[in-house]
């Protein structure tokens, strides 16, 4: 009996040292800067810790799409106020914040507008404290901040780069902001910006074309970090992990975080999501002892995003999307093929003005009363939307009916996710050579065979012209080429004769 309570002694002994450490038992509130405004170009210096340390450098912290100096020290999303910056300060860094061109919470700018304004302030805040500093960079602040030290002369100014959840090579939930089905909503809520635009795949294709062979590329050091939660069940990133298909923080890939020259130090588990990583106690540890030099990394193993994308499945999902007149009733039939567990149906608007009911092939009807609805407000990619949806477990098979009533102008998306049957069953890779396959004449009549028709829906998608005098002429041309975002309807015929319907959309650099 004494080793068994001797054993649970060390055992707390041993939680109680990683909990001051990780969890902050002896966490410092750090006094919030000053007289903030939401300015782009403005930056501001965080409190002086009570013990600095002088052998770490100062940090610049570089916020996401979208997003504001206030990111490191205000509320997130579902987690409460964010600890990172008192991590920081407690353990005796010198800080300093950025303000962006997103700042003014109007149109969020690409890279090469956010890029240029921070390459200033880098320059601005190295000379403050006449040293270099180091990045931490969240989602596509990390992409801002490798345009700003590479292809805008930064890098003297910087050491280590450290990027969480950043779409190095864009995001599926980016396309389909843009993708033909869904057009009609982000244009109504205004999320067609410079920023939405530059994260879709493709374009994110020439980014990394344009920078990962660029001289400046290797003359900062990168730590990428991931996660493969999707926040709280029914949440925006949950059903935005639902959308992707694959292991992902809810917005960004996991295989889209990583660069070729960088080191992946942080690959979180289900535990860690895109709006938690940027907070103290789920990352600092490990990030402190990167910047403190207390660690070194072996090389990275890594293959592109472009790789990893072509090598998962085509997403089981179909999509919808449409005007909605004023005060008349509007029907969306989406065919349901046997053998799911679950079918999720999300219904996005510009708000809560439109009344939704989901009818079963029997009859039955599901409203904003039922147990099996859900509601909320869009936080990221088409943020500015209201969800409501309906999560049908063990659905039968057959046609399920979506009426909408608005009081008011509006458009809707809808993005039903099949899970269970795995109908389509399809990588990227054997999407269009499956659709284009023609039937072997030979092969055994008495064998049944899944068969696809594919119809693609194609935009082009062009951006207003960059005429940035800090870039060369052909990088410019690079940057305003068009862009092709192609959604795929897809009809197949299961082994066993049924017929199911699917939507998948990509981008592509032209």
């Amino acid at each position: 009996m004494k080793y068994v309570v001797l054993f649970l002694v060390l055992l707390l002994i041993v939680s109680s040292v990683s909990f001051v450490y990780a969890s902050g038992a002896s966490l410092n509130s750090a006094p919030t800067p000053v007289n903030v405004e939401d300015v782009p170009g403005t930056w501001y210096l965080g409190g002086e810790p009570l013990e600095i340390d002088e052998s770490k450098s100062p940090i610049v912290f570089v916020q996401g799409l979208h997003g504001n100096a206030r990111d490191w020290w205000e509320e997130t999303v579902y987690y409460g106020e964010n600890d990172m910056y008192d991590y920081f300060y407690s353990n005796g860094y010198r800080t300093a914040f950025v303000q962006l061109e997103d700042a003014t919470g109007e149109d969020a700018a690409d890279m090469w507008d956010n890029g240029l304004l921070l390459a200033a302030m880098l320059e601005e805040i190295h000379d403050h404290f006449g040293e270099k500093v180091n990045i931490v960079s969240h989602s596509k602040g990390g992409v801002d901040t490798q345009a700003a030290l590479i292809h805008y002369e930064a890098w003297p100014y910087v050491d280590d780069v450290i990027t969480l959840s950043t779409p190095h090579y864009g995001t599926p939930t980016a396309d389909l902001a843009y993708s033909w089905w869904a057009n009609w909503l982000a244009d109504l809520i205004g999320q067609t910006d410079d920023g939405t635009y530059s994260m879709q795949v493709g374009e994110m294709e020439k980014f990394r074309l344009l920078t990962d062979n660029h001289e400046n590329a290797l003359k900062n050091n990168y730590y990428t970090a991931s996660g493969t939660g999707w926040g709280p069940i029914f949440s925006a990133l949950w059903f935005g992990g639902a959308y992707l298909w694959e292991d992902s923080d809810g917005l960004v890939p996991v295989s889209s975080t990583q660069l070729p020259y960088g080191t992946h130090f942080l690959s979180g588990g289900d535990d860690v999501n895109h709006d938690n990583i940027r907070m103290g106690y789920i990352s600092f540890e490990s990030m402190d002892l990167i910047l403190s030099n207390l660690t070194s990394f072996s090389p990275p193993s890594f293959s592109t995003g472009e790789t990893n994308i072509e090598s998962t499945y085509v997403p089981e999902q179909l999509l919808r999307g449409d005007t909605l007149p004023v005060n008349q009733s509007i029907e969306e039939v989406i065919p349901v093929e046997s053998g799911n567990h679950q079918v999720t149906f999300q219904i996005l608007t510009s708000g809560e003005h439109v009344e939704v009911t989901l009818s079963s092939p029997e009859g039955k009807q599901y409203t904003e009363i039922s147990k099996q609805f859900k509601s909320y407000d869009e936080n990221h990619i088409f943020k500015g939307s209201y969800n409501q949806t309906f999560v049908i477990d063990q659905p039968d098979s057959g046609d399920w009916t979506i009426t909408m009533n608005s009081s008011q102008k509006d458009a809707f998306l809808i993005i039903t996710n099949f899970e269970g049957s795995n109908a389509l069953d399809l990588k990227w890779s054997q999407l269009e050579e499956k659709a284009n396959q023609k039937p072997n004449k030979e092969k055994d009549k008495s064998k049944k065979e899944k068969k696809l028709k594919i119809d693609k829906k194609i935009k082009i998608n062009k951006r207003k012209s960059n005429n940035n005098k800090n870039l060369n002429k052909d990088i410019l041309n690079t940057i305003n080429s068009e862009s092709t975002n192609v959604t795929y309807e897809i009809v197949g015929t299961t082994e066993d004769g049924e017929v199911f319907y699917r939507t998948a959309v990509k981008s592509y650099s032209q």
